[in-house]
């Protein structure tokens, strides 16, 4: 692998991850956040959720360090690696933001709170 496809990989994987972010999960703590009527800040979620992003960062490290266990299996792979780095950053942020977003938590428990009361429990 050339430096150069190693840098354009590793850029696939973090753009896939930004892009998990950006289009879908800030928004959704943002439409979380007003049905709660909980102000929202982008820069708390990265502050909350920082350790679960480097996990995605990590999950992209990973995948690149067997890289080439998975073309010895595959070597069609190569044709096709910048999206698998994309896909891989984009899914493996979407499984570890789904799990361990600690932003999401703090959201749902003001929302429980809040039908509690609505309840009248």
């Amino acid at each position: 692998m050339t430096t150069i496809l190693f840098l354009k990989c590793v850029l696939a994987g973090v753009l896939g991850i930004a892009f998990h972010i950006a289009v879908i999960k800030l928004p959704a703590l943002k439409q979380r956040s007003e049905a709660a009527n909980k102000p929202f800040s982008a820069l708390d979620y990265f502050k909350d959720d920082w350790v679960t992003i480097l996990g995605s960062v990590l999950t992209v490290a990973i995948f690149l360090l067997i890289l080439d266990e998975v073309v010895h299996f595959n070597p069609i792979i190569m044709d096709y690696v910048k999206f698998f780095f994309a896909f891989v950053g984009f899914v493996g942020s979407s499984i570890l933001q789904k799990a361990f977003s600690k932003t999401e938590k703090k959201i749902l428990q003001v929302i429980d709170v809040k039908t509690d009361i609505a309840d009248g429990k």
